[in-house]
């Protein structure tokens, strides 16, 4: 019988910095016996936990999500990679194999919020500037990939002004790294995509239904906003459409589809956090081995942590609330 290997998840740490090296500290007291970090974990919150688990030599995987910027985050990871032994770039490497059980790391968003690591089925795996093309019928954006400096002198000699750059990941790279199904625990920042209220990519949100100026700002349609946010704009007239809905990569459900993945830990969605299912999205109780399971392991801004038991082709999960533990 595999030995169990506890994995600790954090994600979503956007306001509090201390609120995640809290939860690392604890989880070193309930005994994990690796961390990975899941994505849109504030700089101040990735540097201290980094350097908590560099003295340690805590094990620690790292994703970015889908507000993680490519220069200031891979300054911070690279200089603790470059130093220490224990920590794991998901951006370089998406597959880990581990006694009885295949770790497989799907980096970056199909949705950013001024983030630059990007996953998709759109465009092969590359850096890319993104570029802006004024014409006549209007601004055009192009990618142009870093590699083809002959393509990006040549955009620019069209006029073009670079609006930034992203790393792009294709999930057909993942299918190939996919060979023991049964085995393969998935783990994204963005969840795949399901069709029930309790799912856990269930999102409630707020869209701009026309484009309208914000103070000095200028809002396009389609703008996305978080639901408080969302609420009180909409108490002032501004054109908001409140949405409740499945928010998933098609893509991802896909891959997973068909490679027969069914285990799959995600961050991302914060009105989710804590959610468990199967693939018919019926609940999976706590402190229970399964052999398929869905589940958001919480949002840091809500307290919200949580540990993955591994066991050979079976999981748990313990949802852990800092709140419970002042």
């Amino acid at each position: 019988m595999s030995q169990e290997v506890k994995y600790g998840f954090i994600s979503d740490a956007h306001d509090d910095p201390y609120t995640a090296v809290r939860a690392t500290s604890l989880f070193t007291g309930l005994g994990i016996d690796k961390l990975i970090l899941n994505g849109d974990i504030d700089l101040a919150a990735l540097s201290s936990i980094l350097k908590q688990t560099a003295q340690s030599g805590l094990e620690t995987f790292v994703q970015p999500g889908s507000h993680e910027q490519i220069s200031q985050y891979t300054t911070i990871l690279d200089k603790f990679i470059q130093k220490y032994d224990n920590f794991h770039d998901t951006t370089v490497k998406q597959k880990f194999e581990m006694e009885g059980h295949h770790l497989i790391f799907a980096p970056g968003s199909d949705s950013v919020c001024g983030g630059e690591f990007m996953l998709g089925d759109m465009l092969p795996t590359a850096r890319y500037f993104d570029m802006i093309i004024d014409s006549e019928s209007g601004a055009k954006r192009a990618v142009v990939p870093m590699r083809n400096c002959v393509k990006y002198l040549k955009v620019l000699n069209q006029g073009a002004k670079s609006d930034g750059i992203f790393q792009y990941f294709n999930m057909q790279d993942l299918y190939r790294l996919v060979t023991e199904p049964k085995k393969t625990i998935l783990i994204s920042h963005i969840p795949r995509k399901f069709n029930m209220p309790n799912a856990v990519d269930r999102a409630e949100f707020g869209v701009a239904s026309e484009s309208f100026n914000l103070g000095k700002s200028f809002v396009p349609k389609g703008s996305i906003f978080k639901l408080k946010n969302a609420r009180n704009l909409v108490a002032q007239g501004v054109p908001i459409e409140i949405k409740n809905e499945n928010v998933g990569s098609e893509c991802l459900a896909q891959f997973i589809h068909e490679r027969g993945i069914t285990k799959a830990v995600n961050g991302h969605i914060h009105e989710a956090s804590h959610r468990a299912h199967d693939v018919r999205c019926n609940n999976v109780p706590e402190n229970q081995f399964t052999n398929e399971l869905f589940w958001n392991s919480g949002c840091m801004d809500k307290g919200h942590c949580g540990i993955l038991t591994v066991r050979g082709e079976e999981v748990s999960y313990q949802n852990i609330d800092l709140n419970d533990y002042k």
